[in-house]
């Protein structure tokens, strides 16, 4: 019979748990360019590009992201958003974020080419 009991306490414990909780990302790494994989193969394929390109870290709607664009002066260009995991999220300006200049937050810049 006591034997019973840790099968049955393990039983109520895996029967009884919590709703799923929403889980929040961060991308609060340090050196994310060089410590998220597919951020730092994004970041090879950028260097090749004979324009100016930038890599920058902030927030949207509570999630960490990262926004890659052009950085040239004077031209206007649609920025890609991705999660942490490397899923584009949206373009910034198009129907999947219109507000998007108005919802990102704490943007920084990560990398950049510098041409």
């Amino acid at each position: 019979m006591k034997a019973l009991y840790p099968f049955l306490l393990l039983a109520l414990f895996c029967f009884t748990s919590c709703e799923d909780e929403t889980i929040k990302k961060s991308c609060a790494i340090v050196e994310p360019v060089e410590n998220i994989k597919w951020l730092k193969e994004k970041v090879q394929e950028l260097k090749t590009s004979e324009y100016c390109q930038v890599v920058q870290r902030g927030t949207l709607n509570v999630h960490s992201v990262f926004v890659i664009g052009t950085c040239a002066p004077n031209v206007i260009s649609i920025k890609a958003v991705y999660d942490c995991e490397g899923n584009l999220l949206c373009y910034n300006g198009d129907e999947t974020c219109p507000d998007f200049d108005q919802e990102v937050k704490a943007l920084e810049v990560i990398w950049q080419n510098g041409k």
